[in-house]
């Protein structure tokens, strides 16, 4: 399914990427980045997407896996030329990118930047690399030593809220408006019946049956309306059902019912002690008590009680992930040019004559 790029060295060697309990190892060392570059990710996110020529760069040490960076070439135009382009493995479902390095060993993410340098290439990219990743800084600095050019720019700053140590109140820090807001929802939503929360988890009958939730809230929601919901879009849907099978012991599906009808679902990555919000989705028919918001209430206090350290929102802040006061993670795009002719003219292409104009203005 991949092709392996191959590079002889005397302390790692790019290898066959046929371990799959390698893998898994290798993403269980901690990261923020984890769950978006382990094994069951990239193995759904290929099967869903279909990359026309996934590149996956495997470092060695002796027999050990050490590092992986999950790849693909395209061929696009740029200005009219053709280009080929070392790209990582995101789209619109996947907004964090990391490469994976046994405790950041800075030295195997050099050696895998190297790598992708030596593939027959003239642009490579990466979206969303998290503020702080050492990813950024060795392929910066392999850049700088190979002699390509580079350009680094913010794509969001992604929310994210603390859940421990535990606060004296779940809601700590949270506006007073936005904390009447919320209890005036929820006593307006308790008027209508019954209201239950519940969190389906490590895969069988329950958790299937969450996802079937999920999946007809989303089905009737505003997303529908558009055409962005997940059942529409047949290879975003094979890729979270993929998901379902590959990881179940890392997914959560919470559900807010009113008299036993769903109201609001979300898809939950759990790793680390760390909750990622990977979607959400609600009934029009329970919009006027903002479902969505008292469903992630429910979740704060859920992982609160069972020891987590955080609630990630991921992506860009919005003003519904606003309201909960969170810390802001940076994300960024590394684009690098290679030191051809056709790498020079991608980057004057895109970014030097721009540059040139800003430095004229200035003069």
């Amino acid at each position: 399914m991949s092709r392996v790029a191959t590079r002889p060295s005397t302390d790692l060697r790019i290898g066959r990427l046929d371990d799959r309990a390698g893998w898994r190892e290798l993403a269980a060392y901690g990261s923020i980045s984890a769950p978006f570059v382990d094994e069951p990710w990239v193995s759904s996110w290929m099967d869903a997407f279909q990359p026309s020529e996934p590149l996956l760069v495997g470092a060695r040490d002796e027999e050990r896996l050490v590092g992986l960076a999950a790849m693909q070439r395209l061929t696009e135009r740029w200005a009219g030329r053709k280009v080929t382009v070392l790209q990582s493995l995101t789209n619109v479902e996947c907004s964090r990118f990391d490469f994976l390095a046994w405790q950041e060993r800075l030295d195997v993410l050099e050696r895998m930047w190297q790598a992708l340098c030596a593939e027959v290439c003239d642009v490579i990219r990466i979206d969303h690399v998290p503020e702080g990743s050492p990813t950024l800084l060795t392929g910066l600095k392999v850049a700088t030593d190979l002699g390509w050019q580079s350009h680094i720019y913010q794509t969001f700053d992604s929310p994210w809220r603390a859940l421990l140590p535990p606060p004296a109140s779940w809601d700590d820090g949270l506006s007073r408006k936005f904390k009447s807001n919320l209890r005036n929802r929820e006593h307006r939503i308790q008027e209508l019946g019954a209201v239950t929360f519940e969190v389906a988890t490590g895969g069988g009958n329950d958790l299937q049956r969450a996802f079937e939730i999920y999946y007809e809230l989303d089905s009737h929601s505003w997303k529908s309306q558009s055409g962005t919901a997940v059942f529409q879009q047949a290879n975003v849907k094979t890729f979270y059902d993929r998901l379902v099978e590959r990881a179940p012991e890392q997914i959560w599906i919470p559900v807010l019912s009113v008299n036993g009808k769903p109201a609001a679902a979300q898809f939950l990555l759990v790793r680390d002690r760390t909750i990622f919000l990977q979607k959400t989705a609600y009934s029009l028919e329970f919009s006027p008590y903002a479902p969505g918001q008292l469903l992630t209430a429910h979740v704060i206090r859920h992982g609160i009680a069972n020891d987590m350290t955080a609630l990630d929102f991921l992506a860009a802040n919005m003003t519904w992930k606003a309201d909960w006061v969170p810390r802001i993670r940076p994300h960024y795009q590394l684009l690098l040019f290679a030191p051809s002719m056709t790498g020079r003219y991608a980057y004057w292409s895109r970014y030097g004559v721009r540059q040139t104009a800003k430095a004229l203005v200035r003069g």
